[in-house]
């Protein structure tokens, strides 16, 4: 029977899925990319079973995917990245044997990640990117000797790098960006001379950065993870001209090391001597002065994976990634043009940078207050008729000081046209000197049109102005003649200062220390993220008070909801009591228990960080009356059902044996999805205020255990 095949690529083509391909059963290759095709795929696509090529990426499909897949048998190549699918990523992978690529990026997919993806060891190019839900370890990939192009970026992936994974001949990329992967570099990627591209940004990785990677004159990016001093190569240093990007890649604690360069230290502290007010950048374009305001130059053609610090010292940027697919080894990270602007401060808009995956620019040595930021863009790649350059989609999310203020931002539809500017604004605070601005793809959009390479963000210039009345040079001098008069009165106070933020700073690097030797499965988080994903715990994002202290929810810069718990003041645990009760609480893990990301020992108070519980808790959904749910018997059932489990494991299961001791229907937490999960378990001696009831005892004493009366009348 003769092979048929049917590509409509990019034609503009909408509506539900074509059910008349669904009756060409000879079709053995489908090519339906870039077009706005919306809705399910109807199971009957089954009937395709010759089919070798499935391509229905840059869609607007929605739904699960379709079970009917797990009969193409003959599939070898299948991408459905950028679309609308939800659900949970199925397991009927290991039914396609033959299959050499797979693609999954930008979707609304969750995770884990499944076994059966083991079962694929002919796999060459397997992309999974952006998985939404709880994580998992690392997947089982050891048999795939043949894999040249890896990406398993942000799917929330916990755990080490696997080893063997450096001993793979064939492999020529490595993405395993932005996920909560920790422990150290595997000594086997000492043997990846071939790989091209490897890139383990935004990780939680830790010990030292190994002597041999420094020295690397391939692309490799490890900015944005825990490592510590101290390596077999050159210590790197400030501006880092080189392919490998290290920047914010040291541990917190390094922070008030002087013998590391400011660019490796969390947050990226101050390179001048002098504050800033503003912050004008005309993005991949010459110097401009545009009514009295003169934008600085940005011209440097570095991207892939690099660090650029302005001449000045009074900005940076950091970009990441490559354009993959365009077969180009020398990719263009500044955008021109292709036609004459004929619009108002065209000289802000005729070039721009862009970034295949994530570019962050840094205001440095900013004075501390309120700021308006203004981000002007302008789409100056696709164009505006009918041509086959018209038909691409760039969309991206947009993060300012960790906060998230712009998700799938198409400049094109925000401006109205393309080649026409539209300026976004924000308002934000500098409180550490740093202001941070990341333009982040998550995998949607189009990646084929006009042609490959065309995706990602793109910022034409970026505008910082005060909304405060800057210092004159008058009240500056003042302010100096004082202090120097001052410095004989102050001297002593100074040292009693210095002397208690010592002892301070040693019990905060013991605690820290004590963490990392506990080699724990979860993060831990800078006090400046916190801030950021809480808006300084704004009052507005706290959704719970208890006897352990204020409850915050917070969008960390990935995209994460969390809950962030501060700890009661009233505790008099010490640092080790802390330690050791974090240690237990992170051994603890189960479907029916609150998932701890992580914790903070930065600040005067201990934060925990949590996974978000979209209804709260059970005693809310019961009892309070605007937020009373209409549960089912078949909802109630599970909830209850949920408990248990949980309950069991703690009890009965888990290597630690706890006894919650105080199960109540305010520590019975809800996610989206109405499942049970236990919370405050291992938490009653991070509190010993006397007045407290709250107890959790070690299994093998006493078991003392109720239920409250409201789990039975309300029901």
């Amino acid at each position: 029977m003769p092979k048929s095949c049917r590509v409509l690529n990019g034609n503009r083509l909408s509506g539900p899925f074509p059910m008349v391909l669904t009756n060409i059963t000879t079709l053995t290759d489908l090519e339906i990319e870039g077009n706005e095709f919306y809705g399910s795929i109807p199971p009957e696509i089954g009937r395709l079973i010759r089919m070798e090529k499935l391509i229905l990426s840059a869609n607007e499909f929605t739904g699960p995917l379709p079970a009917a897949l797990s009969l193409f048998s003959n599939l070898t190549d299948l991408r459905i990245s950028s679309t609308n699918f939800s659900g949970r990523l199925p397991d009927f992978w290991g039914r396609l044997k033959r299959i050499t690529t797979l693609q999954l990026e930008g979707s609304l997919l969750k995770g884990p990640i499944p076994f059966s993806i083991s079962e694929l060891t002919n796999l060459s190019d397997l992309r999974i990117s952006e998985l939404r839900g709880s994580g998992s370890a690392f997947p089982n990939l050891r048999g795939m000797q043949s894999m040249k192009k890896l990406v398993l970026r942000k799917c929330s992936i916990s755990g080490s790098i696997p080893s063997y994974i450096g001993n793979w001949k064939n492999l020529k990329h490595l993405d395993l960006s932005f996920n909560k992967l920790n422990g150290t570099i595997p000594p086997s990627f000492d043997g990846m001379r071939g790989v091209d591209y490897i890139y383990l940004t935004g990780n939680e990785l830790t010990g030292n950065i190994p002597g041999w990677l420094l020295t690397r004159n391939k692309i490799t990016d490890i900015s944005f993870n825990n490592f510590t001093t101290g390596s077999s190569g050159p210590s790197p240093q400030c501006p880092i001209e080189s392919t490998v990007n290290l920047v914010e890649s040291y541990s917190p604690e390094m922070n008030s090391l002087n013998n590391v360069s400011p660019c490796l230290k969390r947050n990226f502290p101050c390179l001048a001597s002098s504050d800033r007010f503003s912050l004008h950048i005309n993005c991949g374009d010459k110097e401009a002065t545009i009514n009295g305001t003169t934008y600085e130059a940005d011209t440097t053609p570095k991207g892939a994976s690099s660090l650029y610090i302005s001449p000045g010292s009074n900005w940076a940027f950091s970009s990441t990634g490559n354009f993959m697919d365009d077969n180009n080894p020398d990719d263009n990270f500044i955008a021109t043009s292709t036609s004459k602007l004929a619009i108002p401060n065209s000289e802000l808009y005729t070039k721009a940078r862009r970034s295949p995956l994530s570019l962050t620019y840094y205001g440095l040595c900013m004075f501390s207050g309120s700021y308006t930021v203004e981000l002007h863009f302008a789409e100056i790649v696709f164009t505006n008729d009918s041509t086959y350059s018209s038909l691409g989609k760039r969309r991206f999310n947009v993060f300012i000081q960790g906060r998230m203020v712009l998700e799938d931002f198409d400049i094109e539809q925000s401006a109205g046209a393309v080649g026409k500017p539209v300026i976004k604004t924000f308002q934000t605070y500098v409180s550490d000197h740093t202001l941070e601005i990341q333009f982040y793809w998550a995998g949607r959009g189009t990646t084929g049109f006009p042609n490959r390479g065309s995706y990602g963000p793109l910022i034409s210039a970026i505008s910082v102005t005060p909304n405060f009345p800057i210092p004159s040079g008058k009240s500056r001098s003042r302010a100096s003649i004082a202090l120097v008069i001052g410095i004989p009165i102050i001297a002593v106070f100074t040292a009693l200062v210095v002397g208690i933020y010592c002892i301070k700073k040693q019990r905060k690097s013991s605690m820290q220390k004590e963490l990392r030797a506990l080699d724990l499965q979860i993060g831990s988080f800078t006090l400046r993220q916190i801030k950021a994903a809480t808006r300084n715990f704004d009052t507005a994002n706290k959704i719970g008070e208890g006897g352990f202290g204020s409850v915050y929810k917070g969008l960390l810069y990935d995209g994460t909801i969390i809950a962030v718990k501060q700890l009661s003041s009233k505790s008099k645990q010490g640092n080790r009591e802390f330690v050791n009760e974090i240690g237990m609480i992170s051994a603890l893990q189960h479907p029916n228990l609150v998932k701890l990301y992580g914790c903070c020992t930065e600040g005067k108070q201990l934060s925990l960080v949590y996974e978000y519980m979209e209804y709260n808790c059970l005693a809310r959904a019961l009892f309070v009356e605007q937020y009373k749910l209409r549960l089912d018997w078949a909802t109630r059932h599970k909830i209850c059902l949920g408990i248990a489990k949980g309950l069991a494991y703690l009890h009965e299961e888990s290597a630690i044996r706890i006894v919650h001791r105080d199960i109540k229907a305010s520590n019975i937490l809800l996610d989206k999805d109405f499942n049970a999960k236990i919370s405050d378990f291992g938490l009653a001696k991070l509190n010993e205020d006397d007045n407290t009831h709250i107890s959790t005892k070690v299994a093998g004493t006493m078991l003392v255990f109720y239920i409250r009366e409201e789990l039975s009348w309300s029901w």
